[in-house]
């Protein structure tokens, strides 16, 4: 009897997790907040957040920081490991992403690779949403295009960097990407003076993890007007020194 109830219990908690995702992939980019999607699936609010909980553990579904929205996970050849995913929600990287000398109507983004793109996992904007290449969260890039994905790109393997090296575009936008690369190998930061969005330049850097690469960039957007000419270097070198604050400490032996 109770062996049954158990199964029943689960069923129906089968059900609800398959009710909030039917839902939330009717709403697309642009999500859910927590009371709509309980009420279109008919659910306690308790319930609701439960059930989210779960599915954000099995990175089914994100949550937007700026709208408190609830989305579906990005797809497509693409999972954070248990490392990664700690390190996204950690005080550590927020702390780090509160400290940074930006301005009220900055963005910071996390990106990840995913097959031949860029994607964004994460976003924090200020008082306006910033122009972005990404959009904010889970839009896509291709590697190469932007600070952020050029970023991710310089760490691929050489045969990826040729590949891209290789796809026609125009001169301006493969120089900048040959100059990009180069930076990123000997400074460990990218950056972009406005070439993509007029007035968004922007900045990013790897994020380490005992000296091992996760996977993750840190990238900025910024108003250019609101910043002085020399920020592209200062911010880079910065975020270098922030993002090794993410790196956890070694276990006491």
């Amino acid at each position: 009897m109770v062996e049954q109830r158990m199964r029943n219990e689960s069923k129906n908690a089968v059900r609800k997790a398959a009710c909030i995702l039917k839902a939330l992939s009717l709403s697309g980019i642009d999500g859910e907040e927590l009371g709509q999607l309980a009420a279109l699936c008919e659910l306690p609010k308790a319930t609701t957040h439960r059930l989210l909980a779960s599915l954000m553990q099995e990175h089914l579904v994100t949550r937007v920081p700026q709208t408190r929205r609830y989305i579906l996970a990005p797809t497509g050849h693409f999972q954070l490991n248990e490392s990664q995913f700690r390190l996204m929600h950690s005080r550590r990287l927020r702390s780090v992403i509160a400290g940074l000398p930006l301005q009220e109507n900055d963005a910071v983004f996390l990106l990840a690779r995913s097959n031949n793109s860029a994607i964004c996992i994460d976003a924090y904007f200020g008082n306006e949403i910033i122009p972005s290449l990404t959009q904010g969260v889970g839009g896509r890039i291709p590697l190469g295009f932007g600070p952020g994905a050029t970023m991710i790109l310089a760490g691929c393997e050489d045969e990826t960097i040729n590949d891209v090296l290789q796809k026609k575009r125009p001169k301006r936008q493969y120089e900048i990407l040959i100059e990009n690369i180069a930076r990123a190998k000997a400074s460990g930061y990218t950056t972009d003076q406005g070439a993509f969005i007029n007035g968004v330049g922007g900045v990013a850097v790897s994020i380490p993890e005992r000296n091992i690469g996760t996977g993750l960039v840190l990238g900025v957007a910024l108003s250019i007007k609101d910043h002085p000419v020399g920020i592209y270097d200062t911010l880079g070198k910065i975020l270098l020194d922030a993002v090794s604050t993410t790196q956890p400490k070694a276990a006491a032996s």
